[in-house]
């Protein structure tokens, strides 16, 4: 189990890395229910944990970059919608 649950949070880093965002969403709700059913009882359990919690840790840098990319992307569209509004009103004016 431990195995697995490695290679799914190890694959969602690689699809963060890759901006493939919808398999990231995919491979977390996996996660999600490995983690459920994960025993924390192990020798493995800490270590296992730490570096899940790694990998969590850089996917939410990796999204928040890209968030912040998507909110400029965003504000660039508006800013250009409104400059072709105010030239099409100036137009008819």
């Amino acid at each position: 189990m431990s195995a697995q649950l490695l290679s799914l949070s190890e694959r969602m880093l690689v699809a963060a890395r890759a901006d493939d965002w919808e398999t990231v969403a995919s491979l977390e709700a996996e996660r999600r229910e490995q983690l459920a059913s994960l025993s924390l009882t192990g020798p493995d359990a800490l270590p296992l944990l730490k570096t899940l919690l790694a990998h969590t840790e850089q996917v939410r840098e990796l999204a928040g970059r890209q968030r912040d990319r998507l909110g400029d992307a965003l504000g660039q569209h508006q800013h250009r919608h409104r400059a072709l509004s105010a030239y099409l009103q100036a137009g008819f004016d």
